[in-house]
């Protein structure tokens, strides 16, 4: 019987999730904003309400963005404690991975999240994560794209001429129920991290890097 720990605190809406043999034996969401429970104290109330403790997890996945400094700091931190302090195996996820695995029927082949300053984190399917400004989103999006955006419906605001690509908030399943899907097969084909390899994913604003670009 294998029990297992899968949480993402990247976005706006937060998630832990329980698997126990693939599926899901308890959730939990909540949004950052706001005065909230810190999520360790979430956490205990998740595995007391599936009558776990941390001695029964095999294992913990955790989103490692891109997205909120603060918001993944909170959750990386709190997945390295209990893989470390239980000596479990730990395993990183792309948070935008899980977002597009929202989509039902067939995942998003494309996810834009809101970064702030006028600028979007920008993932499609087996490219990876990047930070585009708003202006680009047009170019930057293809004509068959399937596109989660997060919050829904800010593409009409970003580029309303791509708009009709957005997957409409009525077709797309909870979080926790994508992250479920997306952890099995972290847990199921991937390898989990040593300490020293625990690290974020960030993206630096748009901006910087063509700062960067244009220095001699």
């Amino acid at each position: 019987m294998a029990r297992r720990l899968a949480l993402d605190t990247s976005g706006t809406e937060y998630a832990m999730v329980l698997i126990e043999d693939g599926r899901c034996a308890g959730s939990v969401t909540w949004t950052r904003a706001g005065i909230s429970a810190p999520a360790i104290v979430r956490l205990a109330d998740l595995l007391s309400g599936a009558g776990w403790s941390p001695r029964d997890l095999d294992g913990v996945a955790a989103g490692r963005g891109p997205g909120s400094f603060t918001g993944l700091r909170v959750g990386l931190s709190l997945a390295a404690g209990l893989a470390y302090g239980r000596q479990i195996p730990l395993y990183l996820v792309d948070s935008l991975e899980m977002v597009a695995a929202r989509a039902r029927g067939q995942a998003a082949s494309a996810v834009l999240r809101d970064a702030g300053r006028n600028e979007v984190y920008a993932w499609r399917r087996r490219e990876g994560a990047l930070r585009l400004p708003v202006q680009g989103i047009d170019a930057w999006l293809r004509p068959g794209d399937l596109v989660l955006v997060e919050p829904a419906g800010a593409l009409l605001r970003w580029a309303p001429n791509r708009a009709g690509l957005e997957v409409p908030a009525g077709e797309q399943q909870p979080l926790s129920d994508a992250m479920v899907t997306i952890a099995n097969e972290i847990f199921d084909h991937a390898k989990p991290v040593r300490y020293d390899e625990l690290q974020a994913l960030y993206s630096q604003p748009a901006a910087a890097e063509e700062r960067k670009g244009n220095q001699p």
